[in-house]
């Protein structure tokens, strides 16, 4: 018998404590626990017994394990106070994530946690340390269950890199279309999923949102990433997830729109000059103006674009059409 990897360890770590607690666990709800099977249990319970503790024996009364002289003194981690507090603020804030698919890791990963606290801290008592605090995440976009399945699909396609198509709902066509796409990556952002994917009609890695996915099929047709590729180096001259040419922005903010954006970081290639009356100017390089305009849109009179002369006139335009739609006498787009 092999000594156990890191993986079982835990596993085994787990299982001790169990029946230090006295709730006799036995093969099969050792694999209900661990989503394993049952040979696998049984092969826990030998390890426990071969490498931990020789005194493990089975109660045929209460129907599982339990150690006859106490079993082995455990070590603790030592964590803090603090470190334990900020340990479930992270599942915490995982937890706002409700949806997606890694709510059930997460899950798992708390009940987890639970085993590594000392003997001061209890799994009970943290948890109300963290009341005070809250996250205002948005919620999942799209129907949860059919985002959750295509993520699994698109990520099992990507692990064996394999070409799939999709029928996909184009925002901006307002049109359904079937696609051939490579999964490159999957990722999240503002409440979305969305995976990178070389897509075989455009002859380019596009940005494809799953909620706007209707179906996904295998093609039997194997893929190899672009050479080059990263996730980081595909969404780096984006403002948020759109992409496009690189353009430069400037954008004026008066002097009470200035205190808010002075005091975050918009994008990597920001730039930021005071003004005399209190206002800035930002400039950014960056692709999808589409996300720009409605961005700065947010600000109201707050907010005036300087270039480039396409996003002014983007942005004139959406300012004639909610003048036109509030019934402003001049509403005409110079």
């Amino acid at each position: 018998m092999t000594f156990p990897d890191r993986h079982t360890g835990y596993r085994l770590y787990e299982l001790i404590v169990m029946i230090k607690e006295g709730r006799y666990p036995n093969t099969k709800t050792i694999a209900e626990h661990f989503e394993c099977s049952r040979r696998t249990a049984e092969r826990y319970i030998e390890k426990v017994r071969d490498f931990v503790a020789d005194d493990l024996v089975y109660d045929p009364k209460r129907k599982g394990y339990y150690f006859a002289q106490g079993g082995p003194d455990l070590p603790r981690f030592k964590l803090t106070e603090g470190e334990a507090v900020a340990i479930f603020l992270a599942v915490k804030l995982l937890n706002q994530c409700r949806g997606t698919p890694y709510e059930r890791a997460v899950a798992r990963a708390l009940s987890k946690l639970a085993y590594l606290f000392p003997k001061e801290i209890t799994a009970d008592e943290v948890p109300q340390l963290a009341e005070w605090v809250s996250f205002g995440i948005e919620p999942l976009r799209g129907e949860e269950r059919q985002v959750m399945e295509a993520f699994h699909t698109l990520n099992e396609a990507r692990s064996r890199k394999e070409t799939v198509r999709i029928r996909y709902f184009t925002a901006s066509r307002g049109e359904w279309r079937e696609r051939d796409i490579d999964p490159y990556h999957l990722h999240f952002h503002d409440g979305a999923w969305y995976v990178f994917a070389y897509c075989h009609w455009r002859r380019e890695v596009k940005t494809f949102a799953l909620d706007r996915i209707e179906w996904i099929r295998g093609t039997g047709r194997s893929f190899e990433v672009e050479p080059g590729f990263s996730p980081e180096s595909f969404v780096r001259d984006s403002f948020r997830i759109e992409r496009g040419e690189p353009r430069d922005v400037a954008i004026r903010f008066g002097p009470e729109q200035a205190r808010y954006v002075r005091g975050r970081r918009w994008h990597p290639s920001q730039e930021i000059e005071e003004l005399d009356d209190g206002g800035l100017v930002l400039r950014m390089r960056v692709g999808g103006l589409g996300e720009i305009k409605r961005w700065v849109l947010s600000f109201g009179a707050g907010a005036e674009v300087l270039g480039p002369e396409e996003l002014v006139r983007d942005v004139r335009r959406e300012v004639a059409g909610l003048a036109r739609r509030y019934g402003v006498a001049d509403s005409r787009v110079p």
